[in-house]
């Protein structure tokens, strides 16, 4: 159990920083001899890509040096602990599952070797790659004890919907070594990954990416029409980048039919919210910007903000606007929750512990 004294001391616990990168050479000596020449070229290795890109957008400043992001964007912003999330999104969907493996060992390592253990204002995922789910476990039982590490990381692009019994796996070794899952989005329709949206590939950047919480969508209701919750009832799942507002429109429809149909899966005791709320958290950024705050709070307090609701800010693609903006309109009595007290409650006292 967490000290309340310690919460109070912390300000801001941001899920969402995405180190980058700058040097391939630098992770290459973390990956198998054989492998290093594909890891370690200028450009990186070959990873799946989609032809989406923000156009006109600010240029994003540079998070590759691990001081100069404490010092430019945690000190001044009054954060005290950030997670790492990378940018490797569309790792899952790379066609060759070998080589992903490696590149998701070779970050990890060098992850923890290069931000994590030397700072302990840093807090490291998992990455894994699910296309493999074998490969994946190996992974996540090899750095899942590990105090640096604080959840499984997967890019939320993938073949099939989560729900799939060869992911199971997956889940069984997060709940063994006691980590949620973070599911990120941003690879959809890359590699071998289905559209990004239900009736195939948009045109455009802005076509992607307001259609990528679909993605969530039928992830959310695959894991809880197979039954992932019933099998797996402490497993705890974090949505990054989604927004929020889509989700009422879920849960309801949800609902209605699951009182209709369940016949069909009657492993699902429960109405369908309830493991959504019990189950998923979501992050602040990019929280949609209502016309009014009034309507930002009914969202809220539907989704039950007040311990479903981590802050994030995305760090340093802030294409979308300033993380601590969107988060301005959070009534006050849920503001120590979202920036605060649910990532506590959700990473548990290994986010206060030692990297080492």
């Amino acid at each position: 159990m967490i000290q309340p004294a310690v919460a109070t001391r912390l300000r801001a616990i941001d899920v969402d920083v995405h180190h980058q990168i700058a040097d391939w050479g630098a992770v290459a000596p973390y990956v198998p001899a054989g492998l290093r020449w594909r890891i370690g070229r200028k450009d990186g290795p070959p990873l799946a890509r989609h032809g989406f890109k923000s156009i006109g957008a600010p240029v994003p400043a540079a998070a590759s040096d691990p001081a100069l992001v404490q010092k430019e964007y945690l000190g001044p912003r009054g954060v005290d602990l950030a997670i790492l999330t990378g940018s490797l999104l569309s790792l899952g969907v790379q066609p060759n599952p070998d080589l992903a493996a490696a590149v998701a060992r070779g970050v990890n390592d060098w992850t923890l070797d290069t931000w994590v253990r030397p700072f302990a204002c840093y807090k490291g995922s998992i990455l894994v790659a699910q296309q493999d789910p074998q490969q994946a476990v190996a992974e996540i039982d090899r750095l899942g004890d590990d105090p640096g590490m604080v959840q499984v990381l997967m890019g939320s692009a993938s073949e099939a919907p989560f729900g799939r019994r060869g992911y199971h796996p997956i889940y069984e070794a997060c709940v063994r070594h006691g980590l949620p899952l973070a599911l990120h989005i941003g690879g959809e329709g890359a590699g071998i990954s289905s559209p990004s949206t239900a009736v195939g590939h948009p045109t455009t950047y802005f076509e992607w990416y307001v259609s990528l919480p679909q993605s969530y969508m039928g992830h959310i209701m695959s894991m809880v029409t197979e039954g992932v919750f019933e099998r797996f009832p402490t497993l705890k799942v974090i949505l990054y980048d989604g927004g929020v507002f889509w989700l009422p429109h879920v849960m309801w429809r949800f609902d209605k039919n699951w009182k209709a149909q369940r016949s069909e899966t009657p492993w699902v005791k429960q109405p369908p919210s309830r493991y959504i709320l019990e189950h998923f958290y979501s992050t602040t950024y990019p929280l949609e910007a209502s016309p009014e705050p009034k309507y930002l709070h009914q969202v809220l307090e539907m989704i039950e903000a007040d311990h479903t609701l981590l802050f994030a800010s995305s760090y340093p693609n802030w294409e979308l606007g300033d993380p601590f903006d969107m988060v301005r309109d959070i009534p006050e009595s849920l503001r120590e929750h979202v920036m605060v007290d649910t990532a506590l409650a959700v990473y548990g006292e290994r986010l206060l512990a030692p990297n080492r």
